[in-house]
């Protein structure tokens, strides 16, 4: 049994990130329809080709190799956000993982890629979208990551010109690191006893 301001945190936590992510779909909505009009936001929703899936998977398995690397041979200090991502994902379901993904990776590339990098470019949108996970401002490695991994989505929108490619890299990334992270609390558990 948990103790009760274990699951107050996580029940905050976990609402606060509906709340941040429909705020961001709400945003990504209005200022795609204000700033690009209708024709523009349908048409970054055009379905991709073939290649543009298969950039999309390669950028995602890079990606999550590259962070299940780092975690397993570089200092859990480095990457340590707080347990935040432990708190958020440790006991949540398959499918509620697979929602929160889903909507991260929605609205966040849509309002990053498809709306702020239309206006001020992949670097800028990269940083910005870096700074606004706040939490990975005093981790070097965490910051570096985030920033890398915003620019290699930003690249695959700019390269197939539709958001689905990076919409699908994001959630894949998502879903498969919260799933690798539930795995290992589940194994670490499972020696603990």
């Amino acid at each position: 049994m948990k103790d009760s301001g274990q699951e107050i945190d996580e029940a905050n936590l976990r609402l606060n990130l509906w709340l941040t992510q429909g705020l961001v779909l709400a945003i990504a909505a209005g200022s795609s329809l204000f700033f690009l009009g209708w024709e523009r936001t349908v048409g970054l929703f055009t379905a991709p080709d073939g290649s543009g899936l298969a950039m999309a998977l390669l950028v995602a398995l890079g990606i999550i190799l590259a962070s299940v690397a780092m975690d397993r041979y570089l200092p859990s200090s480095w990457q340590d956000d707080g347990n935040v991502n432990e708190t958020v994902f440790g006991n949540m379901s398959l499918f509620m993982t697979l929602l929160v993904c889903i909507s991260v990776g929605v609205g966040e590339e849509w309002l990053f890629r498809g709306v702020v990098q239309s206006w001020i470019g992949n670097l800028w949108t990269s940083i910005i979208f870096t700074l606004i996970h706040v939490r990975y401002l005093k981790k070097p490695l965490l910051f570096i990551s985030v920033f890398v991994t915003s620019l290699l989505l930003g690249m695959l929108f700019e390269r197939e010109g539709t958001l689905w490619p990076s919409i699908i890299a994001h959630i894949l990334i998502d879903l498969v690191l919260a799933s690798y992270l539930q795995f290992t609390l589940k194994r670490r558990k499972g020696k603990k006893q």
